[in-house]
């Protein structure tokens, strides 16, 4: 694996972030990349995983996390990178132990929803992970919500009382009334659902929070996680204004672990990074005049600078989605 951690990023560490975070972080969004579930078609859309020669598996999460975090105990939820050249039931298969390591099937709305129930249970997951681009196929960017999923595949993870760790699709993510409208409906319909709105509803920017998360106060099963959301507005505003033991910790690594920052321009973002790779709306700044930190750490100092007590910390890293991963695993396998 290629140098991820720098002396500098270890000096940030130190100085910013050493006593100051939990000793333990459950890392609720992480994405398990085993090269035997991959195409060479799927590397041709993830060209940054050459920094992780092409896999990030378990034992890398740890080996990294351990880089990147120093002296804190690490657990996870892990799921394969979406794709429909993605193997999904060999991505399934991950190294679960439902102690520290906890994980999610991914699945396309053309998954047969008994090999999905199988996977499940063979593999000990604790839901499943779907995705805009193994939704039913329709032109352009018109898939919704619903495309990802069939009834009887939502029946089926009711049934089992799971999670689904859900990002939203559309251009104008959590500020789209239909993707809100189809949001409420899930959390009405499938009530033994946990749905993990992933990335705050891909709240990456202030106006895409304000006056919308709070919607969502009413479904006791909907949560949000934070994976690569630094805007310390965002943060607030969501902490502010939504049940602080509904919001999760997560860091969408490995991409988090690529140095850069999240930046809020007129209403939308950008990520301003280093890195020579494309990562949706990024900008590479190849100067070398400005030292960046990891994504990750951008989004420490974010948490870090709502003041948040103790006890709120310790919930947000680790208690809320370790209890709520725990319960499922518990139920399913630990009788």
């Amino acid at each position: 694996m290629n140098e991820i951690i720098t002396a500098s990023d270890r000096q940030t560490f130190q100085e910013e972030f050493a006593g100051r975070l939990p000793k333990k972080i459950f890392d609720a969004h992480v994405h398990i990349i085993k090269k035997s579930s991959c195409s060479d078609t799927f590397y041709k859309t993830a060209a940054y995983l050459e920094k992780f020669n092409n896999e990030f598996t378990v034992n890398d999460f740890f080996a990294v996390g351990k880089e990147m975090l120093p002296g804190i105990e690490l657990s996870l939820c892990g799921f394969g990178m979406p794709g429909m050249d993605v193997n999904r039931t060999d991505a399934a298969d991950m190294g679960v132990d439902n102690k520290r390591v906890f994980g999610l099937r991914l699945i396309s709305a053309y998954d047969d929803v008994e090999t999905i129930e199988k996977d499940i249970i063979q593999y000990k997951l604790c839901g499943i992970k779907p995705y805009h681009n193994m939704a039913l196929k329709k032109p352009g960017s018109t898939v919704e919500l619903l495309d990802f999923f069939t009834p009887e595949q939502l029946e089926m993870v009711n049934r089992l009382k799971l999670a689904a760790v859900i990002h939203i699709p559309r251009k104008m993510r959590l500020e789209d009334p239909l993707n809100r409208k189809q949001m409420a409906y899930l959390c009405e319909t499938y009530p033994d659902i946990t749905f993990v709105f992933a990335h705050i509803g891909r709240a990456y920017y202030q106006r895409c929070a304000v006056g919308l998360v709070e919607e969502f106060i009413k479904y006791p099963n909907a949560y949000w996680d934070t994976a690569m959301i630094n805007s310390p507005e965002v943060l607030k505003y969501t902490f502010d204004h939504f049940p602080n033991d509904r919001i999760m910790f997560g860091t969408d690594m490995p991409i988090s672990a690529l140095h850069g920052k999240s930046i809020e321009i007129n209403n939308q973002y950008l990520y301003l990074t280093p890195e020579k790779f494309d990562l949706g709306t990024s900008l590479y700044d190849g100067s070398g005049q400005i030292i960046y930190v990891p994504f990750l750490y951008e989004q420490l100092r974010s948490v870090l600078a709502l003041n948040l007590p103790q006890k709120s910390l310790e919930d947000f890293f680790y208690n809320t989605a370790f209890n709520m991963f725990n319960s499922i695993a518990e139920r399913m396998y630990k009788k």
